[in-house]
């Protein structure tokens, strides 16, 4: 059978999530990355939506993170599974990662394509690193109308950015609320879907260095994103996020070749 295939924006957190749950399961597989907008098609094509990250295995196919998370749980030894068994701490990880899917993933989203695609250099760079050659070739030149089609499909506008910064603050004021108690983990004392959902999630306003795709150090980012990112890794959450990075990330799986045929 054919290595399982994860199509994906190289630098979406949302597939991010995908690809650290995949890598903790110890699944070899193969991502086909691709530059926002030129995705669509090739989700389409492996069973998905136009909407990444799309996870075909076979026959079967994964149309949304948290499907590829709950996957790549069923592939995990009893002591590791990020859904605990129990039904009290299972529901309330499931509770948490429903939340962050909601509330957290759009918001950080949203923030970080604010500042970002009000630089044009920075943003170029970023978006053209990721996928194949002939997109990373056209992504420049076309770079006005994919601009212009993210804004509309993400909402992204000034009232928009100021109330997803609002919903960040909001959780991580909530997560270092749960925190406070010393715990090292959101739920239990193990890592859970909880603690991935979150840390992959939170990680466009917080650039940890091991994130699963390579990101611009702050330096070369617009200056706004770059102090939104320092100041929230000063808080609780943020330094939580870098110790999950740090000590829970393991080494990306995924291989090429990219743009894989269907």
């Amino acid at each position: 059978m054919n290595a399982p295939r994860l199509v994906t924006i190289g630098f979406s957190h949302y597939c991010e999530k995908a690809r650290w749950a995949l890598d903790l399961a110890g699944v070899d597989y193969v991502e086909d990355d691709h530059v926002p907008v030129f995705h669509a098609p090739f989700s389409r094509r492996a069973g998905g939506r136009r909407t990444v990250p799309v996870l075909r295995v076979g026959g079967d196919v994964f149309r949304e993170s948290g499907d590829i998370l709950r996957f790549a749980d069923g592939r995990l030894s009893p002591e590791r599974r990020l859904f605990p068994q129990g039904g009290g701490a299972r529901a309330e990880v499931e509770a948490l990662v429903n939340e962050f899917d909601r509330s957290l993933g759009p918001a950080t989203r949203r923030l970080a394509y604010f500042y970002l695609l009000q630089d044009a250099p920075r943003a170029k760079a970023l978006i053209a690193g990721t996928g194949p050659a002939w997109e990373r070739r056209l992504a420049p030149s076309l770079f006005r109308p994919m601009r212009l089609l993210m804004r509309a499909a993400m909402n992204i506008t000034p009232e928009g950015a100021a109330r997803s910064h609002e919903k960040i603050d909001a959780t991580f004021a909530s997560v270092a609320e749960r925190l406070s108690d010393g715990r090292r983990y959101l739920v239990g004392d193990r890592f859970s879907a909880a603690d991935l959902t979150f840390a992959s999630l939170a990680a466009p306003v917080l650039l940890p260095p091991e994130y699963g795709h390579p990101l611009p150090p702050p330096s070369e980012l617009p200056a706004e994103l770059a102090g939104l990112a320092e100041q929230l890794r000063a808080t609780p959450a943020g330094r939580f996020v870098l110790r999950l990075y740090a000590e829970e990330r393991p080494a990306v799986r995924g291989r090429g070749p990219r743009a894989v045929a269907s």
